[in-house]
Order: C-alpha cells, then sequence, then structure tokens
C-alpha cells in the first residue's frame, strides 16, 4: 500500500501548525524559495495533495493557475497566510 503525503509551502511560522497534523513543512521566506519548494514537490511521487501559503502563491497566481491545469496529482490547496487570504473560485453545478 502506497501512503500519500500532504505538505504545506510556507511561512516557517506556520509550519508548526502543520507539523502539529503530521503534515510534511518546507519553510520559505522568500518567492524564489517557494517556487524552488514547488518544483521539488512536483519531482516526488508520494505527494497527493500540496497546501500553498497564499502570502507567497498570490505573488505567483498566474504560474499556481497554470500548474493547476497541468497537473492533476497532487492536487494543490491554496491556505490562508499570516497577511493574505486566498481568493476562492467555487461556481455551483446546477442540475437539470
Amino acid at each position: 500500500m502506497i501512503k500519500m503525503k500532504i505538505v504545506f509551502i510556507g511561512n516557517p511560522g506556520l509550519s508548526y501548525g502543520y507539523k502539529l497534523f503530521g503534515i510534511e513543512c518546507i519553510s520559505v521566506t522568500s518567492k524564489e524559495e517557494f517556487l524552488k519548494a514547488i518544483e521539488k514537490v512536483l519531482k516526488m511521487n508520494d505527494i497527493s495533495i500540496v497546501l500553498l501559503d497564499s502570502d507567497f502563491s498570490s505573488l505567483v497566481k498566474d504560474y499556481i493557475r497554470k500548474l493547476r491545469m497541468k497537473v492533476s496529482i497532487p492536487f494543490i490547496i491554496e491556505v490562508p497566510g499570516l497577511k493574505t487570504i486566498p481568493e476562492v473560485d467555487i461556481k455551483p453545478i446546477s442540475i437539470r
């Protein structure tokens, strides 16, 4: 049985909370580190969900949007940062 992992990429201060839930964390302090961490995680084959700190993901919105269209696994989720809250675009499905 393959165990799939969840990874958080973001602020070192927020990492502590995610670690309490057993989530692997990659702490970053710059946009460049953030982008390198995403590339690193995408090369790993045991990651099912990537949680992105919105303080950093908001700096590279177009990149994240294109990445979501390109990869289905891992599932990419933006989570609130210390300064920003991710934009959520949820549209209801109409049943006819």
